[in-house]
């Protein structure tokens, strides 16, 4: 059996440490947006309608979140077989949509004892912007199926222009033909063509086949895939990413780059996630391209069955999405992230646990929403940054240290908890390295990154911290005061030190209330002291 190779090696040992260059792992929120039964692809046009492609032979178009348009865009279900891993499984809109009313689906139809896999391209109504003419389907490639499985399916265009379209391998994974090793053959492979006007396609120049004499398909862009069912294109550089679903051990995610057109062979099914599979009819190990990442099944530790790919987000919407490859599992259901690392890798993070499977694709409109279908719930679903704020940052004030507002806090020291760390401005009188996790009125949780203070105070200065609460408050702000105090004067400013409240002290009774309903909402500082040791100091916020 061969070991995983280097790249996987690297990926594998980041699954199981987090890097201190590792990106802050981002939590998503799922807002239900559409209901759509057997949804399995989506695209959007240029008035940012979603089309939703549904695996019985559907698509549909959502024109806002719950308001899906009837009669569906098309309905060719007559002409789909639809049980297991066969129906309508890919669908991409053309670059050029709103002007030519193109797009393109990846279906199987009943022609041949298992189905024929077509690639066809249809049109828009010319009366009807809300309907596709069923009439209208041009063939552009048909690929009768071996078997009733590994269709794969995927379409997406690339900043090139062209289309992209996966291939399975035909569900031939102890067949000694060995589909995915053979490039004269359209089976496991990603293809490359460019569509024409009068539905017909032509073979890019830079195509790693095109023009070979040896009987490689021109078409093909790349080859050794299983069931790569996803495919995702990275819009700023035109990298290919591949989710392709595994046989008995692993899944894998690949990535190759854009521009570079030298037909990289991703070794099914001389390999399996970078581990030995069959090896009877392969090349040199050094002809093959190994993954980015791998995923376990349950015999190998894991619980993964069916990758499912997978967008880099480019969008300006979230900007802590940016840069990260999103995907799923059909059987395992949440969202991971992969994020570079700085190193040559991968950092994977989980973004999104699930109590239900059956996630099918995703997709970024070019405003910067993002999107995914669920088959099995029957779901549109948008995606958004459930926790959009940066990691609190450490502002240090002599030996006080300040944390941004929030409401509540924890404060640590190399690690270790600091004593009565639980306000938003501490008396830092040891020295080492302070973090501070802050929690913020939407449930959100974030710590700061390390910060080094160098103290030039003593334990004895300072017992124990201010408390206050609730933080924001809209009105009477409860102030815990040290234990040890019998009288303090209190302080209320602003942010430039302008005093907004008339000064008080108070009688030491544990607390006090201080009445902020007359402030008008914003951050402010209050001070409190007992005349004999340093001020407390702590950031309050009012809203309303």
């Amino acid at each position: 059996m061969r070991s995983i190779g280097p790249s996987s090696i690297l990926l594998l040992s980041l699954f199981t440490a987090s890097p201190a260059s590792a990106q802050e792992p981002v939590e998503l929120e799922l807002v239900p947006w559409a209901n759509l039964a057997r949804a399995i692809d989506l695209d959007f046009d240029s008035e940012g309608r979603i089309y939703v492609a549904r695996q019985m032979g559907n698509i549909d178009i959502v024109a806002d979140s719950a308001t899906v348009l009837a009669p569906s865009f098309l309905d060719i279900s007559s002409r789909v077989v639809y049980s297991g891993e066969r129906g309508l499984l890919g669908f991409a809109l053309d670059p050029d949509y709103a002007q030519n009313g193109h797009f393109y689906i990846n279906y199987v139809h009943p022609s041949g004892p298992f189905g024929t896999s077509r690639i066809s391209r249809f049109t828009r109504d010319v009366t009807d912007p809300n309907r596709a003419d069923p009439a209208s389907e041009v063939v552009l490639i048909a690929l009768e199926q071996p078997n009733a499985i590994h269709q794969a399916g995927g379409l997406a265009f690339g900043p090139d222009g062209y289309l992209y379209c996966a291939l399975g391998d035909g569900g031939g994974a102890d067949d000694p033909n060995d589909y995915g090793q053979d490039p004269t053959t359209l089976f496991g492979t990603v293809l490359r063509i460019k569509p024409e006007a009068d539905g017909t396609y032509s073979i890019p120049p830079d195509n790693p086949f095109a023009g070979s004499p040896n009987g490689e398909r021109p078409e093909i862009w790349a080859y050794g895939l299983r069931n790569p069912f996803r495919i995702g294109i990275d819009p700023l550089n035109g990298d290919l990413w591949i989710a392709d679903v595994g046989q008995q051990r692993w899944e894998e995610i690949d990535r190759w780059p854009g521009g570079l057109n030298t037909g990289p062979n991703f070794g099914w099914r001389c390999y399996e996630g970078g581990e030995e599979f069959n090896l009877s009819t392969c090349l040199p190990e050094a002809e093959h391209v190994f993954p980015v990442a791998v995923k376990g099944h349950p015999v190998t530790g894991g619980d993964f069955c069916a990758i499912i790919g997978g967008e880099v987000y480019r969008g300006g919407l979230w900007p802590r999405f940016q840069g990260r490859y999103f995907y799923s599992d059909y059987c395992v259901g949440g969202i991971w992230t992969l994020t570079p690392d700085g190193l040559g890798g991968y950092t994977d993070q989980l973004a999104a646990p699930m109590a239900f499977t059956g996630n099918s694709a995703f997709a970024v409109k070019p405003t910067g929403e993002f999107f995914m279908t669920n088959a099995t719930q029957g779901r549109l679903f948008q995606l958004r940054d459930r926790c959009p704020m940066d990691r609190p940052v450490i502002t240090p004030d002599g030996n006080e240290l300040i944390a941004p507002e929030g409401a509540s806090y924890a404060w640590f020291v190399d690690g270790v908890a600091f004593p009565d760390g639980d306000t938003q401005v501490i008396y830092a009188y040891l020295t080492g390295n302070y973090t501070v996790r802050v929690t913020y009125a939407n449930g959100c949780i974030k710590e700061s990154e390390p910060y080094f203070h160098l103290s030039t105070g003593t334990r004895g200065t300072v017992a124990e911290g201010l408390r206050i609460s609730p933080n924001p408050t809209d009105g009477l702000l409860e102030v815990g005061l040290p234990s040890v105090w019998t009288h303090a004067d209190v302080l209320v400013t602003d942010l430039c030190g302008k005093a907004v409240k008339a000064s008080m002290q108070v009688s030491r009774t544990g607390a006090f209330q201080l009445d902020a309903r007359g402030l008008v909402p914003g951050t402010y500082l209050l001070s409190v002291s007992d005349g004999r040791s340093a001020p407390r100091r702590a950031r309050f916020v009012v809203a309303r």
